[in-house]
């Protein structure tokens, strides 16, 4: 196709603030106009986090499926001072985990699994003591699953993966507490590619990407995708990030995006376009431990019921919301971590705020 998580967060060149190049906005050209509290509350913010070192800040709005929003600003690349476009790609760390979700709960709808399926039925080279992992546990962070730290930088495969897990005592019984897990997340990518024989990459791009039309989505550095590079605020000075390598971030955290693909896949995840209804259902309905769905957080905002997620991968932030009584999503992407906090899910929350107050 044409261009359509230092440590891991997923969910895991040197330069001056006052080297910071001047802001810099780009709109997308067909982008509608949106009500001016939405970008007021967007430009405000993002000021306040480019003052403060971010070199770059996409953000997008949706609106019953159309982007209504967006705009970029700063640089994605501040040596060569590429300027961020609303098309620039960038790592949405543990945002992966709402499609890993999806593609399980597609496998459910055919019939090729159940969630309260254990998990060694896929992954039979798994041993966990005996102790009883279900998919559905995995998808909740209520596996108690921990594992051994991996090196994040240097390619990893699936066997050194499930090796660093085995033998490894659990967090607690599972189902009895919750512990966010990225670990539990690529077992889930293990067992999609055994159900169906097929990499979690193609069916990132198979299943969701093309037929969603999400050009500018998939596994970083793949399918003509760039792996982009990011920056991080390093004992006080901000620092080009080694990138982690993908197969470490796997199910747990290794898409790239834009805010305008995030904001859409939010809309037609909630409305059939991905899932049953009833799978978007189970998805969104809290554990009884946490409130954490399948995949998705779940909160309130001035009253409305919504979703979201974070994602934090060396040199990247990203925060998505949706909300769906008024069918509005929220995606914020900084090439910035570690950064100073609330770079993203600060400036999602005003913008979610004003977005619910004025459509």
């Amino acid at each position: 196709m044409t261009r359509a998580l230092i440590a891991l967060f997923l969910i895991l060149g040197q330069f001056s603030v006052a080297a910071a190049p001047r802001r810099r906005a780009v709109r997308h050209p067909s982008a509608p106009v949106a009500p001016a509290a939405i970008v007021t509350a967007a430009r405000q913010t993002i000021e306040a986090a480019m003052a403060a070192g971010i070199p770059a800040v996409q953000i997008a709005v949706s609106h019953r499926g159309e982007v209504i929003y967006s705009e970029a600003f700063g640089m994605t690349d501040r040596e060569s001072a590429t300027a961020a476009t609303p098309r620039s790609v960038l790592q949405t760390a543990s945002l992966t985990k709402q499609f890993t979700a999806a593609l399980i709960l597609r496998l459910a709808e055919r019939g090729a699994l159940t969630l309260d399926d254990p998990i060694d039925k896929y992954v039979p080279e798994l041993d966990m003591g005996g102790a009883t992992i279900t998919l559905r546990h995995l998808l909740t962070h209520t596996s108690g699953v921990k594992g051994l730290p991996l090196n994040p930088y240097s390619p990893v495969t699936r066997e050194q993966a499930i090796m660093s897990i085995n033998g490894q005592p659990l967090e607690f019984t599972p189902g009895s507490a919750y512990s966010y897990s990225n670990n539990g997340y690529r077992l889930l990518g293990y067992a999609i590619e055994s159900i169906t024989g097929r990499s979690f990459t193609d069916l990132v791009q198979s299943e969701l990407v093309l037929p969603l039309g999400l050009v500018d989505t998939g596994v970083c550095g793949t399918y003509n995708l760039p792996l982009p590079e990011g920056y991080g605020l390093v004992q006080g000075t901000w620092k080009r990030m080694q990138p982690l390598h993908m197969s470490v971030a796997f199910a747990a955290g290794s898409l790239c995006s834009t805010a305008s693909d995030l904001a859409r896949w939010a809309h037609l995840l909630a409305t059939g376009r991905v899932i049953l209804p009833a799978s978007y259902t189970s998805m969104t309905t809290p554990s009884p431990v946490a409130p954490y769905g399948l995949g998705l957080g779940l909160l309130t905002l001035q009253g409305h019921p919504g979703v979201s997620h974070a994602g934090g991968i060396d040199g990247f932030l990203a925060f998505l919301f949706y909300f769906p009584d008024k069918d509005i999503a929220v995606a914020v992407l900084t090439n910035a971590y570690p950064a100073p906090a609330d770079s993203s899910q600060g400036i999602g929350l005003a913008v979610a705020k004003a977005a619910l107050g004025s459509l």
